[in-house]
């Protein structure tokens, strides 16, 4: 593991936001025990940025915020999957997670719910 760049991962106040929806919703939808494992594995893959931040393709939805979006996706069905939006800062190493998307959502709704 040598020569890899550790990156810390910051969830922005809007992202936290959108994950408390999302927990609201599995909890309203799934069972308690499949509803927590859901969230630990989505919290999970935003944190596994800090070894690879740059895995992600880039958010096309995002690109005039000039801060080269990207996302990583966790199906939770298997018609239904949300997407971990980020942006990674060379000049800090830091990972800043903005969004966890609900992609049945209108995807033209990113640009107005990621606003960093």
């Amino acid at each position: 593991m040598e020569g890899r760049k550790i990156y810390s991962v910051e969830i922005t106040p809007e992202a936290e936001f959108y994950y408390l929806e999302l927990g609201e919703y599995l909890y309203k939808h799934q069972t308690p025990a499949a509803a927590n494992k859901k969230l630990a594995e989505i919290l999970s893959m935003a944190i596994s940025l800090e070894n690879h931040p740059n895995r992600g393709r880039i958010e096309e939805k995002l690109s005039f915020l000039g801060k080269n979006h990207r996302f990583l996706v966790y199906p939770y069905t298997p018609r239904k999957s949300i997407k971990v939006i980020y942006f990674v800062e060379e000049s800090t190493k830091k990972v800043f997670v903005t969004d966890f998307f609900p992609t049945e959502m209108d995807n033209d709704k990113i640009s107005q719910r990621s606003s960093l």
